[in-house]
């Protein structure tokens, strides 16, 4: 009972690192970003029914696409095909759509680090990402410990950030709640994805509690020391320049193989992140 459209949405899924529709549907917030239960997700994945046209952005969204890019593409093209008729959307709409760009990651080798990072993918629900933007304690402890994978104390992780142990103590217990830590006998917790690949909800579906977690680190960003900075300035098409957007993505994710979670030395917390920033249309 399989269509094109669930077809390409179960492929682009796998490929986004969600391995099931059940990890999927509730690692991305379930009914309150996708806006269908999860028995009518499965459906959608099965090819029973259709999602809404309208709920397509978020869906993108969701599976980590750029809209103007190759897959975003697809995914649309797809759920016309799907709805309308293939021979239809073919002879009738695709020759007023240009076609879509070449896949940014085409080569053999980022193909295999794409691949690879996305199987040791760990992704960050909604509900996860507003516990450890609730305020600076919550997301400095959810930073510590993300990337140790050492046992902590409230008292221990204090002394080491700068915090007082009852709000250190307060912030890694709501971190708990949320699943973002575990703990274990003698007061001691610990963090079950530190030095995993974290897949964070896309930013543009965030609610307004959410955000914090974003100015928190941008906040910590601005005022760390810049070690390399690489920046250039050019005209291009914007349609274009987001099939570059994926390349990016893994590139930056690429840093996380050289991540480690004990301390050594020369070690240190580090930002690392990819930019494109419209200047002025021309």
């Amino acid at each position: 009972m399989e269509t094109i459209f669930s077809k390409t949405l179960k492929r682009l899924r796998k490929a986004a690192g969600f391995r099931t529709a059940y990890q999927f549907y509730h690692g991305n917030g379930g009914r309150g970003v996708l806006k269908v239960s999860y028995r009518s997700w499965l459906f959608i994945e099965q090819g029973r029914t259709l999602p809404a046209f309208k709920t397509l952005g978020a869906l993108m969204c969701a599976l980590r696409l750029v809209p103007n890019s190759a897959d975003g593409i697809e995914l649309v093209m797809t759920w016309l095909k799907t709805a309308h008729g293939p021979v239809e959307v073919e002879h009738f709409l695709a020759p007023l759509l240009k076609s879509p760009p070449r896949h940014a990651i085409s080569s053999p080798l980022h193909k295999v680090i794409h691949r690879s990072l996305s199987q040791a993918k760990f992704h960050i629900t909604p509900r996860q990402l507003e516990a450890m933007g609730r305020c600076r304690e919550n997301y400095l402890c959810w930073l510590a410990l993300s990337n140790d994978s050492g046992k902590w104390t409230p008292n221990e992780l204090s002394a080491e950030l700068g915090l007082s142990a009852a709000s250190t103590g307060k912030a890694m217990k709501e971190l708990q709640t949320a699943g973002l830590l575990k703990k274990l006998r003698g007061g001691l917790y610990i963090c079950p994805m530190a030095g995993a690949m974290l897949e964070y909800p896309a930013r543009w579906t965030l609610l307004a509690a959410q955000k914090k977690a974003i100015e928190l680190r941008t906040d910590l960003i601005a005022k760390g020391e810049e070690v390399y900075s690489r920046r250039g300035i050019l005209r291009a098409s914007l349609p274009e320049l987001s099939n570059f957007f994926p390349m990016l993505a893994l590139n930056t994710s690429a840093a996380q193989t050289y991540a480690v979670t004990e301390k050594e030395k020369g070690s240190a917390l580090f930002a690392v992140e990819s930019r494109v920033v419209k200047i002025h249309d021309f």
